[in-house]
C-alpha cells in the first residue's frame, strides 16, 4: 500500500536545528519500508510549510509506527499532520 505523510510547521519553526536535521537523514535511510519520495512543502514566498513523504507498507499500522518515530514529529515541529493512504490514479 502506498501511503502519504504530509506534516504542517509550526510558524517560526520554519528553520529546522542541526541535530534534528541529522535524525532525520538517518530516519529516512532506514532499510524497512520503500520511500518513494520525500521533500520540503514551500509557501508563496519560498518558505518551507511543512514535509511531505511518499512510502509504502504493508498496512496502515507499519505506516503509523513509522511516522510516530519521525524527528521532526518528536521535536514538537509540526503544528499538525495527516497520514493518508494514497493511490496513484496517473502516471
Amino acid at each position: 500500500m502506498l501511503f502519504a505523510w504530509i506534516g504542517f510547521i509550526k510558524p517560526g519553526s520554519e528553520v529546522i536545528p542541526q541535530e534534528i536535521n541529522v535524525e532525520a537523514n538517518e530516519f529516512l535511510s532506514q532499510p524497512y519500508l520503500r520511500i518513494q519520495s520525500v521533500g520540503p512543502l514551500r509557501d508563496e514566498n519560498g518558505r518551507r510549510a511543512g514535509m511531505m513523504m511518499l512510502f509504502e507498507a504493508d498496512n496502515r499500522a507499519a505506516a503509523q509506527a513509522l511516522v510516530d518515530n519521525s524527528p521532526y514529529k518528536r521535536a514538537g515541529i509540526y503544528e499538525h499532520y495527516h497520514l493518508f493512504e494514497y493511490r496513484d490514479e496517473v502516471g
